[in-house]
């Protein structure tokens, strides 16, 4: 016989014992003292912080006790268990990034998927315009092209940026393009633009707001890609002017991967129609469609596990025990603008943002190749940093723009300015081995690209696997589903952020 259950709502306080560690002991001081709160692997060099994140252990340990809960009786969690603990989730997320309402926020796996929705739920005609810039994230550039090529009439006007600039010549050069693509739009069409809040390569803290005043000034819907945002910049959204603003609470909140979240007014909620994949609870637009029914349809619109949405309680105890947001970026800040200077000082290059405009915890900083070997984009290139890097048990974002390779290093709590050295000096060694392999390796000029930029448009003819007993080997296509070491080549030339 089985003993009875409660079945009332249950808050996350309810379901976890309270950590020791919050409540006797103090923090230490933002540096290397801070590793002993992770799970690196020894010696692990981590100045990538932006792509994924990392999980402290005090919250990898909150999120094994919620799956702990969910396995415990999982008819109960899915039709009870999770929804109070989500909804509260909602109301703290609303209150961190300055939402007017809990039912402005809803959450998303990532921000790709985020972004995704929005763009997908727009009703788009012929003559309907998207604004992106050639710096937009690969996913949602590749999504914008996917509306382009499936429903005819709708074009792409693509806004040029870039670096080095300055915020003043970005707005000067963003509201030109803006007013030409208003004034050219056919009678009637919609117009929606894609603004980044950082951009993620090169790492640069965008002058968004002022980008989104723009838009709305003339009518243009502007939706924000913060994917690098929640916990890099104070946020106040309901007085942004944004229509839609997507943010990875994974990243820089240290939640548990994947775990996003979905901005949007009460204005444009009604763009929102649908969930993807579409939720029972979906009603048809209408004057008997509920106000909320988007925010029903995102509670539940199939089985996944809840338990990284959930971690953002853990996480926003974490950031508060260890000081605060204030704190916290305040000193990646510093250390990113710092350690930006400091590599560029050991790889005798120079930082991208050498005043600081568009620098918050990312910096970008020339990788020491010649101007000759950096002309083109080479595909092996990248991939032979990204596999060398990894080698040494080290870590930074590597990408090319404006004919340079360049670093995106990202500077978090654990990192200290020795850091900046270390990698400095590993790059140095790197590139020049790079440079060495690359003369040897014969490589067929069809393999490179003027660009990244024509590259992602067409990425297959981009890389080039190579017999690394010969240099020479068959040129073949790029794969996503294979990933073979050949020596100074793969298969898989890598464009991951």
């Amino acid at each position: 016989m089985s003993s009875s259950q409660s079945i009332e709502p249950v808050t996350l306080d309810d379901v976890l014992k309270p950590n020791q560690l919050f409540r006797h002991h103090r923090a230490l001081k933002f540096g290397h003292e801070f590793l002993q709160y992770y799970s690196f692997k020894k010696g692990f060099l981590n100045l990538n912080n932006g792509s994924f994140g990392a999980l402290p252990k005090v919250i990898t340990e909150a999120c094994n006790e919620l799956t702990a809960w969910q396995e415990e009786n999982t008819d109960y969690y899915y039709r009870i268990g999770f929804i109070p603990p989500l909804i509260g989730v909602r109301e703290q997320l609303a209150k961190l990034v300055g939402a007017s309402d809990v039912d402005e926020i809803v959450m998303v796996a990532n921000t790709s998927t985020g972004m995704g929705l929005v763009l997908r739920n727009f009703l788009w005609k012929s003559g309907d315009i998207i604004v992106r810039c050639n710096t937009t994230y690969g996913t949602v550039y590749k999504t914008i092209q996917y509306i382009h090529d499936t429903t005819p009439g709708v074009e792409i006007s693509q806004f040029e940026l870039l670096f080095p600039t300055t915020r003043q010549t970005v707005l000067e050069g963003w509201k030109r393009h803006i007013d030409k693509v208003k004034q050219s739009a056919p009678q009637g069409s919609k117009i929606v633009a894609v603004i980044d809040s950082i951009v993620a390569n090169p790492g640069a803290w965008m002058p968004w707001k002022e980008m989104v005043k723009i838009c709305k000034d003339v009518g243009v819907w502007a939706i924000v890609d913060g994917a690098h945002s929640v916990g890099q910049e104070p946020l106040n959204l309901s007085t942004s002017g944004a229509d839609f603003f997507v943010s990875s609470a994974h990243k820089w909140l240290n939640a548990k991967r994947g775990c996003a979240f979905l901005w949007f007014s009460k204005k444009s909620r009604d763009i929102m129609l649908t969930t993807i994949p579409t939720s029972a609870s979906y009603v048809s637009p209408g004057p008997e469609r509920p106000p909320t029914n988007i925010i029903s349809q995102f509670q539940y619109n199939g089985t996944i596990d809840y338990t990284p949405y959930l971690s953002v309680y853990f996480a926003l105890q974490w950031r508060e025990w260890i000081g605060g947001e204030a704190a916290i970026q305040e000193y990646c800040n510093k250390l990113a603008r710092e350690g930006g200077k400091r590599l560029a000082e050991t790889m005798s290059t120079q930082v991208m943002d050498p005043d600081g405009e568009f620098t918050l915890a990312m910096v970008n900083v020339v990788l020491p190749f010649s101007k000759e070997f950096s002309a083109t984009y080479d595909a092996s290139v990248s991939t032979a940093l990204r596999n060398k890097l990894l080698s040494q048990n080290m870590f930074a974002v590597t990408f090319y723009h404006q004919q340079l390779w360049w670093t995106r290093v990202s500077a978090q709590i654990w990192n200290e300015i020795s850091d900046f050295e270390v990698l400095g000096k590993a790059f140095v060694s790197i590139c020049s081995e790079i440079v060495a392999e690359h003369k040897n390796a014969r490589i067929p000029p069809e393999s490179k690209a003027e660009s990244f930029h024509s590259y992602l448009e067409h990425p297959f003819p981009g890389a080039v696997a190579c017999d690394p007993k010969d240099g020479v080997g068959a040129h073949r296509p790029v794969t996503a589903t294979t990933v073979v070491p050949v020596g100074y080549h793969t298969h898989l030339a890598s464009i991951r952020p």
